[in-house]
């Protein structure tokens, strides 16, 4: 699998990455928070393995995506829709994971979407309001707080992360046990090496992800009317529980569902086979 570009109709570079699979229905994978495209080689590949075209693209400010100033969750879906239109797809369930959920979620309204499917998905802070930082583990709060002070403490924040070995920020005592054993996994050792390069390639997506999470979605969810899988940790610190509910209640075809004794990291990586095999069923439906 190579990384591949288009331009966009307002210049922008746009980077996708195919597994191969030649169709015009499509599975599209919506990276979580600083994850590359190339953390997604397993998922690829699965579904190549099932004979069906999947891709991972990187949202603006990502690595060779150029960075969009002021980038609301909408403007991913229209970017989506500029790509889709490229490849001339014709059907497509869309997957986000965490920081990618809402952006998969608004691709639910393309006329082409046949589904959404969503793991660890943040509910939208216009309808949360300060709920939506209820049970969140110190570090992520204070994530949020650089954000909404000042982009560039954040921005500083991460690349801290840069000096430390990525195990010590692993074997930090916020790591719930399940996370501990999806670490253990190829799939999380993947996802890590994903991040890495991310880092490498510069901190453009912090300011385009952030006013994602920050601003109104420029859409009302609820008007998604596409069946929606919605995956959801009971002991999730990084996206609590009260997001993965919200989501269930207000969008309109939606199925929750809630694994108690799961958490963020360890839901994605244990929980894998079942997520892709629920994408499968929507895609083939």
């Amino acid at each position: 699998m190579e990384r591949e570009n288009l331009t966009l109709s307002d210049g922008r570079n746009f980077e996708f990455l195919r597994n191969g699979i030649d169709s015009d229905s499509y599975v599209i994978l919506h990276a979580g928070t600083i994850q590359d495209i190339s953390g997604w080689q397993i998922w690829l590949d699965y579904f190549a393995d099932n004979g069906i075209a999947a891709l991972a693209f990187g949202r603006s400010g990502y690595a060779a995506s150029t960075k969009k100033p002021g980038r609301i969750t909408i403007d991913v879906a229209n970017d989506i829709s500029e790509l889709a239109n490229s490849l001339a797809i014709k059907r497509m369930v869309n997957f986000g994971l965490s920081g990618g959920g809402q952006h998969a979620i608004a691709c639910g309204l393309d006329s082409r979407s046949v589904g959404v499917v969503t793991s660890g998905s943040l509910a939208p802070l216009v309808e949360m309001g300060e709920n939506f930082y209820t049970g969140m583990q110190q570090a992520d709060l204070d994530e949020w707080e650089d954000a909404r002070r000042d982009i560039n403490d954040l921005i500083n924040r991460f690349k801290g992360w840069m000096t430390q070995d990525a195990g010590d920020l692993l074997s930090m005592p916020e790591i719930s046990e399940n996370d501990q054993k999806a670490q253990s996994t190829k799939s999380w050792k993947v996802l890590l090496d994903s991040v890495g390069y991310t880092m490498e390639k510069g901190f453009d997506w912090v300011a385009d992800d952030y006013s994602s999470y920050l601003e109104p979605w420029g859409f009302d969810p609820r008007d998604v009317k596409v069946p929606v899988v919605i995956w959801q940790g009971g002991l999730d610190q990084n996206v609590p529980p009260q997001h993965g509910k919200w989501l269930g209640a207000n969008l309109k075809s939606s199925t929750l569902h809630f694994i108690e004794d799961e958490s963020h990291i360890g839901l994605f990586v244990n929980y894998e086979v079942e997520i892709m095999e629920s994408i499968i069923s929507l895609l083939r439906n």
